[in-house]
């Protein structure tokens, strides 16, 4: 045989086996990405995992029988919660204890004990129990501030009663808002899956954080690849006004907005703000000479540009707290200050 065929053949080989190689080492690398990736997520389930609990609320009606009329005990449903606190405080939805009489929780080494009622915000649709219990395993509490759309995200809870369940998926969106769940909206979307009986449970970033709770899916016939849950820096001012008063009490400024049309914003030369369609009576709005039909560029010197997020930047300040507004009125532009008042 020919030297150059020799040497042709010696060439195909050893391109062969580098080619060989280097596939075999790509695939062990993915293989190896993948499984670090999967450790992580094991991580996050058995760190939430001691931190999740069941909730079964019940309600006592009064059923009429041939002897007369007694109570009975039905099932209104199953949640789920979140163990805040090493002493026994646990976060949930409001819907999830709604009319409950008597509320039980299950905890993850199978111990059911009942809870008492410290609080309700249904317009966050948030709720706060407590149980008789010491050395709990408390979750650790992220900042929902820093939460990026596209990051991996982690779903964990009950469903259809199904202790420490866990999905996992991506966050959607941040600052979602009118979907019709609460009258207060911010949630942070997910295609994690939420299911019948999640509610209430947590929604985990990587470092085992909790950065949201999980509220509602959208669809009524099953998980479709969107879910919300509220940020968990919201979760933590309702807890503290819950523990605090037993209710939340929010800044009150009275009046009706919508958003600003592009035609009405070019036609008052402005680029941003919330429209006043209606001013209350006697409301502190009035009282401060807010007018209908102004537009409220500013609160606090930031600028007001979504309805949702006004509505919640002024319901976070306490009754009596005064804010400063910049108006647009006709061609003039007005500061006003505000005291709030109760809602």
């Amino acid at each position: 045989m020919p030297k150059s065929n020799i040497l042709l053949i010696y060439s195909i080989l050893l391109l062969s086996a580098a080619s060989l190689y280097a596939i075999q080492n790509t695939q062990s690398t993915d293989i190896d990405a993948a499984k670090s990736i999967s450790r992580v997520f094991e991580k996050v389930a058995e760190t939430i995992s001691p931190s999740l609990v069941t909730i079964q609320s019940k309600q006592e009606v009064l059923v009429r029988r041939r002897n007369g009329v007694r109570p009975r005990d039905i099932n209104l449903g199953l949640g789920s919660g979140l163990i805040i606190s090493d002493n026994g405080y646990i976060v949930t939805n409001a819907h999830v204890i709604e009319q409950a009489d008597e509320i039980a929780v299950s905890l993850s080494n199978g111990e059911t004990i009942n809870a008492e009622i410290i609080g309700t915000d249904p317009k966050t649709d948030i709720a706060l129990i407590k149980i008789e219990q010491k050395d709990l395993v408390a979750a650790n509490l992220g900042d929902s501030d820093q939460v990026r759309v596209g990051q991996f995200v982690i779903g964990a809870g009950n469903p259809f009663g199904l202790s420490a369940s866990i999905t996992s998926g991506i966050v959607s969106a941040k600052g979602r808002s009118n979907v019709g769940i609460a009258d207060y909206e911010d949630f942070i979307q997910t295609d994690a899956s939420i299911n019948q009986g999640n509610s209430g449970g947590p929604l985990v970033n990587l470092d085992a954080e909790v950065i949201g709770i999980n509220t509602a899916m959208l669809g009524r016939n099953g998980n479709i690849g969107i879910g919300f849950a509220i940020p968990i820096n919201l979760v933590k001012d309702i807890v503290s006004d819950l523990i605090d008063d037993g209710e939340v009490t929010r800044g009150f400024l009275g009046v009706r907005i919508n958003e600003v049309t592009e035609e009405y914003a070019a036609q008052m030369n402005v680029d941003f703000g919330i429209f006043v369609s209606n001013v209350n009576e006697d409301s502190p709005a009035m009282l401060s000479g807010i007018k209908a039909g102004d537009i409220i560029t500013h609160l606090n010197g930031n600028p007001a540009i979504e309805l949702a997020k006004f509505r919640l930047e002024i319901a976070a300040f306490r009754p009596s707290e005064e804010v400063a507004l910049t108006i647009v009125r006709g061609d003039q532009t007005i500061e006003i200050t505000v005291k709030l008042g109760s809602l």
